[in-house]
């Protein structure tokens, strides 16, 4: 997939335009005479120089107006065949929260705003029915992360920092990880999950060693910071289905480029105070490229 940024196409099109300009023509009439004949420019003429360099730059422009941020994504089929059922990764998730909470302090400050706005992009995500919870965790540093089972937590520094529609962006994010299962697959990865889901085995409870093996398991992930780690594409995909969502629960998607600028802004007077959520991800300037296309993008769908 051509990786091109938007920089990058506007620069093509400088060079192009400055080919135009620049480009000699001492012989062009004989060349035009060529031309008219039906015969090629002559090689390593100016105009054959313009003709191949336009042709290059056109197939390139052509190529750059299909290019699509998201391709690798649309159309994709969520769920946890080959990872835990949903069943235990709702098991999973609670365990794992009752870790983070021995981690973080919980603050209930802020809390019923949380859980009104994510409640909103939750249902409205591809992943409707989970029990979703959202957590306030009383903390300077610009952050947010998911678990497994739908446990989503924010700062309260990015709660002040975020109006409504911007919190909802982040919240909207956050789910994306959870509907794609990112979590779970980085655990995976890990070989960790394997452990954990012979610990669940056939039981219907958890109770005795098992349940004390498991809390072991739930806090040597938490202490891990694996649950805070995505790649890059996981990233893009987080966005994807965010900015995506944002409509669906009748919220302005425009408001995920509003909170990218802000964050951009931090990162130049403060970087940090900006945790994981924005730390080894895609470019910011990148993700309101691709946010904005996007938005385009639905719109046009809507307008056809």
């Amino acid at each position: 997939m051509d990786q091109t940024s938007p920089a990058r196409r506007r620069f093509l099109a400088t060079v192009f335009a400055l080919a135009l300009c620049l480009a000699p023509f001492p012989n062009v009439n004989a060349q035009q005479q060529r031309l008219e004949k039906g015969q090629a420019p002559a090689t390593g003429s100016p105009v054959s120089t313009l003709v191949t360099l336009g042709s290059s730059v056109i197939t390139s422009a052509a190529r750059l107006a299909n290019y699509d941020p998201y391709a690798s994504f649309r159309g994709a089929r969520y769920s946890n065949q080959g990872l835990l059922s949903e069943r235990d990764e709702i098991r999973l998730g609670n365990q794992l929260h009752t870790e983070i909470s021995k981690k973080f302090r919980i603050t209930s400050v802020g809390q019923q705003r949380a859980h009104r706005i994510g409640q909103l992009v939750a249902r409205a995500s591809l992943r409707p029915n989970l029990p979703y919870r959202f957590h306030l965790i009383a903390e300077r540093e610009i952050n947010a992360f998911a678990t497994p089972g739908g446990h989503i937590y924010v700062t309260t520094a990015l709660m002040n920092l975020a109006n409504d529609e911007e919190l909802a962006s982040v919240l909207s994010h956050e789910v994306g990880h959870v509907v794609a299962r990112h979590s779970l697959k980085t655990l995976q990865h890990s070989r960790t999950l394997g452990g954990i889901a012979d610990l669940f085995g056939s039981i219907t409870g958890l109770a005795g060693d098992t349940a004390k093996e498991l809390g072991t398991a739930a806090a040597q992930i938490v202490a891990s910071g694996l649950l805070a780690v995505h790649n890059r594409e996981e990233e893009r995909e987080a966005d994807f289905l965010g900015v995506r969502g944002m409509p669906k629960a009748g919220l302005n998607p425009e408001a995920m480029i509003t909170m990218f600028q802000k964050i951009q802004r931090v990162s130049k007077t403060n970087p940090g105070l900006l945790g994981s959520l924005f730390s080894d991800h895609p470019d910011v300037q990148e993700r309101i490229d691709n946010t904005r296309y996007e938005i385009d993008r639905m719109r046009s769908a809507r307008q056809n």
